[in-house]
C-alpha cells in the first residue's frame, strides 16, 4: 500500500580503503527502510558522490561533490580502517571535509572505525598518524564507534540509526541525550586493566616492525580497550600470527598507559 514518507538524504562518506563498509552502509539503509519506513513515516536514502554528483571545472573536485551532494543531505554515516584520504586543498581528505561541513551545519554525524587486522603491505603510519589526530580532534562529536567487522558494522549501525531517528526531523542535530543512548545501546562497560603484565605468553614487550612502526608482543587482552583508544591496529604480521601495531611516535605513550618499559626489541 502507498505511504507518505520524509525522506532523509544520508551521506556516506570514507576514504577509499572501505568499500565494502560503503556498501554494507548503504544496505544497512534499506533495511531500515523495510523494517520503519511505514511505521515512522521516514526513508533513509543513500547518498554517494560516485552516483549523484556529475563532472564539471567550476571548481575543485571536493567542492564540486560539496556543491552536488554534501549540501543536500541530513546525515552523515562516516567509516574509516587504516587511511584519513587526499588532502583536497582545504581539509586533510575530502571526508573530513564533509565531516567538518556537517559538524558545523550541527546535523547529526555517525563515524565507524574498524579494528579489522591490516595486511603490512597496507601499512602507512603518516596515513594512520593523521587519522587517529582526527579522531582526538572531534572525539566529543557525534556517534563515534568500532567495529570488528561488516557484519559488526551493520549491527551497531542498526541500533544507532533506530534510536537516532526517533527525534529525527529535517533539519535537526542529535543532542547529547541521543548520543549516550546510541553508544550505551552497543556498549558494555570495560574492566579496568590489571596492574601486573605477565602471562603464560609472557610479559608484555615492544618489538619493532617496520621503518616507522613496533608491535606489541605478549598478552595484551587485558588491555584491549585501552589499546584501542590510542589507536593500535591489530594487523596480521608477516608469521602468520596477530598483533597490535603502531607508529613509533606512540611508543612513549604505549608503554606509560601499560606500564612497562619503552624499550623496542629489534
Amino acid at each position: 500500500m502507498p505511504f507518505s514518507a520524509t525522506v532523509f538524504n544520508v551521506l556516506i562518506a570514507s576514504p577509499s580503503d572501505v568499500p565494502k563498509e560503503r556498501e554494507a552502509i548503504a544496505a544497512s539503509l534499506h533495511e531500515w527502510n523495510a523494517l520503519h519506513s511505514q511505521s515512522t513515516g521516514k526513508v533513509l536514502l543513500p547518498v554517494m558522490w560516485e552516483s549523484h554528483s556529475a563532472p564539471s571545472m567550476a571548481d575543485r573536485p571536493q567542492g564540486i561533490i560539496n556543491e552536488q551532494v554534501v549540501k543536500s543531505c541530513d546525515l552523515l554515516i562516516g567509516a574509516f580502517w587504516t587511511r584519513l584520504g587526499t588532502p583536497t586543498g582545504l581539509e586533510d581528505s575530502g571526508t573530513v571535509e564533509e565531516i567538518k561541513w556537517f559538524l558545523k551545519q550541527a546535523r547529526p554525524v555517525m563515524l565507524y572505525y574498524s579494528d579489522a587486522p591490516v595486511p603490512r603491505s597496507k601499512i602507512d603510519t603518516k596515513q594512520l598518524d593523521k587519522l587517529e589526530e582526527f579522531k582526538k580532534s572531534i572525539r566529543d562529536k557525534g556517534i563515534q564507534e568500532q567495529y570488528e567487522s561488516v557484519e559488526d558494522l551493520k549491527s551497531k549501525l542498526s541500533r544507532h540509526l533506530t534510536i537516532v531517528m526517533r527525534g529525527m526531523s529535517v533539519g535537526t542535530a542529535v543532542n547529547a541525550a541521543v548520543v549516550k543512548a546510541a553508544k550505551d545501546s552497543t556498549r558494555t562497560p570495560a574492566s579496568p586493566a590489571p596492574a601486573v603484565v605477565s602471562s603464560d605468553e609472557g610479559e608484555i614487550t615492544f618489538k619493532e616492525y617496520t621503518e616507522k612502526s613496533f608491535i606489541i608482543l605478549g598478552n595484551t587482552k587485558p588491555f584491549k580497550d585501552a589499546i584501542k583508544e590510542l589507536g593500535g591496529k591489530w594487523m596480521k604480521c608477516s608469521d602468520g600470527s596477530y598483533a597490535w601495531m603502531f607508529s613509533k611516535k606512540k611508543l612513549e605513550t604505549v608503554a606509560e598507559t601499560l606500564g612497562v618499559s619503552p624499550t623496542l626489541e629489534r
